[in-house]
Parts: C-alpha cells; sequence; structure tokens
C-alpha cells in the first residue's frame, strides 16, 4: 500500500532510505481545480484508474462484484476471515500516510477496488466524519460503464434493489441508466451495441 506513517517516515529517514526513481506518479491540477494524476513507467499511455472515497471501501468492493460483475483489486489486508456482508464495515486506520494531497495526510486503511477489464476503481476510506454526499452535479458526477443489454441490466439491478437515480433514457443513439453506488457516487450504464 502506499505512503507511510509519521513513524515510518521518520524510521525512512534515519535509514538514509532513497525512493528507487524508476516510477512513481505526480498531480497536476485540471480545470475546475480537479486534481489529475499521472502514473510513470508505464508501457503505453492510458486511462489507468480513479480514485473514490468510500464510506466503507471493503463493503463498497462487495458491492460492485455482486451488482456490476467487477473484479475484485484488492484484497482484504486486515488480518480476519474473508470480507462478507456482515464483517465489511471495518473502522478508519487510526494514521494518515503521506505522500498526500492533504497537508494532514490521507487514511489509506482500509482499502478497496476492483477493476473493469483494465481501468481500476480504487479506494480509501472516507476522510472525514460525515457520511459522502451524492455526487450528482459535483465537481465529478458520475462514472460511466459500457453493457451490451441494458434491459437486462436494467432488470438484474431492480431485482437486487440498486437505487436507480434516473429510469433509461436516450443519449445521442444508444441508450443508459443512473444508479446509485455504496457512498452515493452516481454509476452511468451505456448501452453499446
Amino acid at each position: 500500500m502506499p505512503g507511510r506513517t509519521t513513524v515510518q517516515l521518520a524510521e525512512a529517514k534515519a535509514q538514509n532510505l532513497q525512493p528507487t526513481r524508476l516510477a512513481g506518479n505526480g498531480y497536476i491540477l485540471g480545470p475546475d481545480r480537479a486534481i489529475i494524476e499521472f502514473t510513470g513507467n508505464a508501457p503505453a499511455e492510458r486511462f489507468d484508474h480513479v480514485h473514490i472515497w468510500q464510506d466503507d471501501p471493503v463493503c463498497a468492493q462487495l458491492w460492485y462484484q455482486k451488482h456490476l460483475n467487477a473484479t475484485p483489486r484488492r484484497v482484504r489486508a486486515e488480518a480476519g476471515p474473508p470480507a462478507t456482508d456482515a464483517n465489511c464495515k471495518l473502522s478508519r486506520g487510526l494514521e494518515p500516510s503521506w505522500p498526500s494531497l492533504a497537508r494532514q495526510g490521507t487514511y489509506r486503511s482500509p482499502t478497496g477496488g476492483v477493476s473493469f477489464g483494465d481501468v481500476a476503481m480504487n479506494w480509501y476510506p472516507n476522510q472525514g466524519d460525515r457520511p459522502l454526499s451524492p455526487s450528482r452535479r459535483g465537481l465529478i458526477d458520475h462514472v460511466a460503464l459500457s453493457v451490451t443489454d441494458l434491459d437486462a441490466w436494467v432488470g438484474k439491478l431492480k431485482r437486487e434493489k440498486v437505487s436507480v437515480l434516473r429510469q433509461p433514457y436516450k443519449i445521442g443513439n444508444t441508450r443508459a441508466v443512473m444508479i446509485e453506488g455504496p457512498s452515493h457516487e452516481a454509476i452511468e450504464l451505456v448501452e453499446v451495441k
């Protein structure tokens, strides 16, 4: 897991530990002050991943696996049995770590994530004490995934009682539906034939 706590940073400094300088990442400030991460030493430039805060990252991973057939990216690092709906709510780690985009550091435990093809969604826990707000009309309004049979997906998600934010609608020469994820993030499913 990326990041070092205050104690780990002191240990690294005492050991004169130096970075490998083989790969890494950095950040640029995009339009509307959106933070864009770039990752180095990749074989090709491409869209690689997105970070999203989750109220319960391990539960979110299970939700995406169950409802959207996502491939898990993270194995539960905390000791204990495999994650289930009954045990996925874990307390946020006690210490933040750096590097971080926030002066006070970033809480990185527990973590979760999934992949859709070769694009990953990586999650850290909610950094605050209040539940996360819906993403609609925020800086990042929603993420979109493609599906081949929208009607089949809508039926599946309704049977599973997934919240539908917007019933199927036309988008160009295709259709889409907007659903809500486990921490109120909007997810658009776009039909691609």
